[in-house]
This record gives structure tokens, C-alpha cells and sequence, in this order.
């Protein structure tokens, strides 16, 4: 190190990382072997192997560390307004403090993490269906609107989905990377990470210029569950990444929470099997919202409806991601055209299109929903029924209903009330 150049607790911090890597479970031990970062700074090399702390490659890393590329890493952050947060500063989260593995340091970009905030991580498939969109966005923004603050992992699929239903609700969101701010790993979400530093938080515990791979995003994962204080599954195959999540939140004693779906689709073998494992089904927002509630009264508050500014996100962003223009190639997502009602002539006779449009489901709402849910929400007739009746009506039964009729309920057009009922409230 040159001696010219003062110390600073950055500078400690970022070369004990370059030692341990992301990941390591040795930051506590070394910490309470040696006590502060500038004596771990100081250490020989013969100092390191008489600790016993250190195995052969973390030892064989000391010498081949560059102080230069440690003051590079330093002078990038500050010239692009990167945070360089120790576990010594105020910031570093509460709950990263008390895991197995806490990173070493962190980086981070947009408003100052808040560690009283209640949070959920929702995470899922980046291959999801559009169902599993649109239950990620709904449930993202619910949540934001009853003062959650949405964390997950800023991949396409049900990741920005979330993040971007939060932002849309005017709620906060973290966004944890598996790779450095400057890595050109999915650049098609870099709005949407813009906007994030705008809403909520990016962070990584990866330096800049580090690369995302396939062993990044596990590492990564931890610090997603460990900042939540549960997680929601949407859309899980069997191998899955979110299971990864999952599996990280039941060791750090976090809550999880399952969306159910067909046993015979592969996209939720990995949530089916969650539920099966003692997971809380996720049927609607609500069912998050009342195991807080008590723990942060002061914070959360029932969940609000999404107003027609906030769907029109979700095929924005839905466009966005598809690389659809929302108004030449897919007039369909065209809110504003949707919402238009072609004139009816007097001698016309009601057809079955226009039978739907006499009840409180209107064309932005429509679009938000699948076919089968539109037919279960056709076959009220009285405000609440039972969910047999509805299923026998509409002709959906098992998993099928299950998955539509929650895809009404996170839209907030129907609401389940005691006794298997549901209540239409739009």
C-alpha cells in the first residue's frame, strides 16, 4: 500500500472482499479475530496463515491483490455516484448484519436504505407466463400501496414485474444485482434500473466491472431473502433460481409464501412443492399483509386498489420488455383506445361482448385478465357465492380456478370472504 495515501475504512473493507470473495461466511470471524479493518489491513502474510482463517486460495489472493485497482474501484464510485457502504456505516442493513455470510461491502446507487422499512422479496421465473406477470406487478404494487417495500432481483420476468407494479404505486423498491453497476448483463432493463435509483435502491455487493455468471446470482440471493422479512414465490420450476431465495429465507427464519398452480405445469413444480413444504399459499396481498400487520402498525395500512394509471403500467412495461410498441404493434395494449366503448345502434341486439361490458368489468380491466377469469367473473349473479357455484358455472374447476380467481382477487376485482366465498367487488 502507499504509505503516501491515508487509509480508509473503504479501502479495508474492499481488499478483506477481494480476499473472501462474495459469498464468504469469514468477514464475523476475522473481524472478531483482529478486531478493526485498518490492523486486518496491516496483516503480514505470515500473520494470516498462523489465524488459521484463511484457507489456500484466500491466501494465494493477498499477494496478488493491486492497491491501484483497489483505488480505481474507490475513484469509479465516486466519479458515477456509487455508495461504498461498510459494516461500519449506518446504512449497511440491520438484517445483513446477523446472517451466516454478510457481504463484506456493498454498492449502491439512489436513496438511502431504510432499515425499519417492512419488506418482501418477490421473486419467480424470468421465462413466466403472463399470468405470472401480472400476479408479480399486482402483488408488487398492492403491497407498495399498503407501505411494503418491494426487494427482488431486477431480471426480466417476475422480478421487474414487481419492481415495476412498486414504482407504479409510488411505493419504494430495492433491486439487489448479481453483477456489478457496470456490467452489460440484461442492458433491456437499464430503465428500468434508472428508475429504481429514483424510487427505491440498486445494490450489489459485486464490485463495478464484475460480470454476471451462473455462480453470481445464487451469491445473490441471499442478500435478497436476508433483506425481506418474507419471501413471495409467483412462477418456480423445480430448479429454479427463486427456490435458491426460498431456500436462503427458511434458513434465515423468514416467512414463505407460495402462489399455488396446476401440478401439471413445470412452471410451478418449484412452488407447488414450497406449499407442499409448509409455505403460506399466496391468494391475494392480504394474506402478507395480516402477518405484519401487528409487527409494523405503525407502517402498513390495508391494501389499496389499483387505480387505472397503475394497470396501464403493467402493459408498458409488458411492451417494454417485448419490444411491442403499445400503440402500432399491439393496438391491444393501447389503454386509451381500449377504454373507448363503440356506439351500440338502437336496433342492435345485445350480444354476449356487450353483455360483459354491461357489468363493472371494463375493457382496461379486461385486458388485465385471462379468459378463465373473465368467465368465473361472468358467473356471479348474485355480489357473493360460493366458490363451488362459481366453479360449476363457469365450467373451471381445480387448479385452473384456483389460479383464475386469484388472478381476480390480486386485480381487486373479487374479494374472499369467510365460509369459501367470494365477493365481487368491481
Amino acid at each position: 500500500m502507499n504509505s503516501k495515501i491515508p487509509f480508509t475504512k473503504e479501502f479495508g473493507y474492499i481488499r478483506l472482499a477481494e480476499i473472501l470473495k462474495p459469498g464468504s461466511n469469514k468477514l464475523n470471524e476475522v473481524m472478531d479475530t483482529f478486531g478493526d479493518i485498518e490492523k486486518v489491513n496491516s496483516l503480514t502474510l505470515k500473520q494470516w496463515i498462523e489465524s488459521r482463517i484463511l484457507n489456500t486460495y484466500e491466501l494465494a489472493r493477498i499477494e496478488r491483490i493491486s492497491s491501484d485497482h483497489i483505488y480505481d474501484v474507490i475513484k469509479y464510485c465516486k466519479f458515477n455516484g456509487i455508495r461504498i457502504i461498510t459494516p461500519e456505516d449506518a446504512e449497511y442493513p440491520t438484517n445483513l448484519r446477523y446472517i451466516e455470510n454478510p457481504p463484506v461491502t456493498l454498492y449502491a446507487r439512489g436513496r438511502i436504505l431504510d432499515n425499519s422499512a417492512p419488506t418482501i422479496g418477490i421473486v419467480g421465473a424470468r421465462k413466466c407466463t403472463e399470468f405470472g406477470q401480472k400476479a408479480a406487478y399486482s402483488l408488487g404494487a398492492r403491497l407498495a400501496l399498503s407501505g411494503f417495500t418491494i426487494v427482488s432481483g431486477g431480471a426480466i420476468g417476475v422480478d421487474s414485474m414487481a419492481h415495476a407494479g412498486a414504482m407504479n404505486a409510488g411505493g419504494s423498491t430495492v433491486v439487489v444485482l448479481g453483477c456489478g453497476f457496470d456490467s452489460h448483463y440484461l442492458m433491456l432493463q437499464e430503465s428500468l434500473r434508472k428508475k429504481a435509483e429514483l424510487c427505491g435502491t440498486v445494490i450489489t455487493e459485486f464490485e463495478p466491472k464484475t460480470p454476471a455468471t451462473r455462480y453470481t446470482f445464487p451469491i445473490r440471493n441471499r442478500i435478497i431473502s436476508a433483506l425481506s422479512c418474507g419471501v413471495a414465490v409467483i412462477e418456480a420450476g423445480q430448479k429454479s433460481g427463486a427456490l435458491i431465495t426460498a431456500t436462503y429465507a427458511m434458513e434465515q427464519g423468514k416467512e414463505i409464501f407460495a402462489m399455488p398452480g396446476n401440478i401439471n405445469a413445470p412452471q410451478y413444480g418449484g412452488t407447488n412443492d414450497l406449499l407442499r413444504d409448509g409455505a403460506t399459499p399466496l391468494l391475494n396481498a392480504e394474506d402478507i399483509i395480516e402477518v405484519y400487520m401487528g409487527r409494523f402498525s405503525d407502517k402498513l395500512k390495508a391494501g389499496g386498489s389499483l387505480t387505472p394509471e397503475i394497470k396501464r403500467g403493467y402493459y408498458e412495461e409488458a411492451a417494454r420488455l417485448s419490444g411491442r410498441s403499445t400503440t402500432k404493434e399491439n393496438p391491444h395494449i393501447d389503454i386509451k383506445k381500449s377504454e373507448q366503448t363503440p356506439p351500440k345502434k338502437p336496433s342492435e341486439e345485445i350480444t354476449e361482448s356487450q353483455q360483459e361490458n354491461k357489468l363493472p368489468f371494463t375493457e382496461s380491466s379486461k385486458l388485465c385478465c385471462s379468459e378463465k377469469a373473465k368467465k368465473i367473473y361472468l358467473s356471479f349473479i348474485e355480489n357473493t357465492e360460493f366458490s363451488d357455484i362459481l366453479s360449476k358455472r363457469s365450467g373451471i374447476k381445480g387448479s385452473d380456478f384456483i389460479a383464475a380467481i386469484t388472478e381476480l382477487e390480486l386485480f381487486g376485482f373479487v374479494k374472499a370472504v369467510p365460509v369459501g366465498r367470494y365477493e365481487r367487488i368491481k
